[in-house]
């Protein structure tokens, strides 16, 4: 990481409540395993040590100030993870997760290959749940930090905007109406139809009886 890099760290006040949280589950394991389970001091030493080893890591956090995130123009590293390059992230994620009826809001960034990432412990056993394998707990800071580390690391991963494909009009033809002559106009043509019939009549009518009269003109003569 370079020297420019922006360190995040964890809330102080919100360890704070971490550390409230624990005592309260070591008072609570104390006063069930004397009053339900006095004569079983297996469960009693199982719940004595877990809770004291949660205090204890509570109170180490509360105390030294541990970044949770930094950050520069290479990548991120995340608590103790292997750094993350900005070129290596496939996508980032906000994500609202479900913690004791409680809504969590955390930064999920996918890489992509995963395979090219030594994990830890925590790493291996979060990689297949909501956290993923590299997420930044943004509950564990405060609402400016979270604002501000959400908003910083989404600029160096912000997507390539793709214009949507236009949809390309759709045009409709409309059909063609075969324009009707006028009724007049046919009135007038049928008459004329008519009047040229008649005429082809009369003249054929007349033909026959001409040829009669200059056949028997013929025969007077002679």
């Amino acid at each position: 990481m370079s020297k420019s890099a922006q360190v995040f760290y964890y809330s102080r006040r919100k360890m704070g409540f971490y550390l409230l949280f624990n005592l309260g589950l070591l008072a609570l394991a104390i006063l069930f395993t004397w009053a339900i389970f006095p004569y079983y001091q297996p469960i009693y030493y199982f719940a004595l040590i877990t809770c004291t080893l949660s205090i204890l890591g509570s109170l180490f956090v509360f105390l030294v100030r541990l970044p949770l995130a930094v950050i520069d123009d290479e990548g991120i590293k995340i608590d103790h993870d292997q750094p993350l390059k900005w070129s290596q992230v496939k996508e980032v994620e906000h994500v609202e997760i479900h913690y004791f009826g409680a809504h969590r809001a955390i930064l999920k960034i996918t890489p992509k290959r995963l395979s090219n990432y030594r994990r830890n412990l925590m790493q291996v056993i979060t990689m297949h749940s909501e956290f993923g394998a590299f997420s930044i707990p943004l509950y564990a800071m405060s609402d400016k930090k979270a604002k501000q580390i959400e908003k910083l690391i989404f600029s160096y991963t912000k997507p390539e905007k793709k214009e949507a494909a236009k949809p390309t009009p759709i045009i409709k033809k409309k059909p063609q109406v075969k324009k009707k002559a006028p009724v007049k106009k046919a009135v007038s043509t049928a008459k004329k139809a008519t009047v040229v019939a008649a005429k082809t009549v009369k003249t054929d009518t007349k033909k026959p009886a001409a040829k009669k009269a200059k056949t028997v003109a013929k025969k007077k003569s002679v």
